[in-house]
Order: C-alpha cells, then sequence, then structure tokens
C-alpha cells in the first residue's frame, strides 16, 4: 500500500512562495489551519514558481481549520505553494 508524503507545515512563504516539489505528482488534500478573526486564502499552483495553473485556491474561515480533497489531481511539472500570512498554516499531501 502506498501512503501520502507531506509538505509538513507551510506558513508565510510571502508572495513568491515555496516550492514543495518538482516533477510530476497527484495532489491529494490540502489542509488549512487559520487563527484570526478573518478568512485567509492560500493558493497551489501546478509549477515551481507562483505563476501558472492553479490547482486549489483554498479559503479557510476566520478561528477554523479545512481539509480540501483534491481527489488526486494530477499535476506534471510539481507543487508551489503562496500563503501570504503567518496566521494561516497549511499542509499538503501528495503521491
Amino acid at each position: 500500500m502506498v501512503g501520502c508524503r507531506s509538505s509538513g507545515v507551510i506558513t508565510n512563504t510571502g508572495v513568491s512562495g515555496t516550492t514543495i516539489i518538482s516533477g510530476q505528482i497527484k495532489l491529494i488534500s490540502v489542509h488549512g489551519a487559520n487563527d484570526t478573526n478573518a478568512a485567509l486564502t492560500a493558493t497551489i499552483y501546478d509549477n515551481t514558481t507562483n505563476s501558472g495553473t492553479i490547482v486549489a485556491r483554498i479559503v479557510v474561515p476566520a478561528n477554523g481549520s479545512m481539509e480540501f480533497d483534491m481527489h488526486g489531481v494530477l499535476c506534471k511539472i510539481g507543487l508551489h505553494a503562496v500563503v501570504n500570512t503567518p496566521d494561516l498554516d497549511i499542509t499538503v499531501e501528495y503521491i
């Protein structure tokens, strides 16, 4: 049985973001945790930069957490995440 790999906690990447992995993968899920009084957004790209195809734009409600099931979306270039605040943590699971 194959398990998922995880990005680990990603927070406050700035506008340029961070590359999670290069190469073709399947995106399984994105988890978000928000500890502010406003909804916050993270963006996941099928790329190694903060441009190109957006495969997920997650909005996590104020003082909440969410799991976004991505159903094994095929990403051909890689995964790149942009989280513009220290108040939002995400983890990305992929195989």
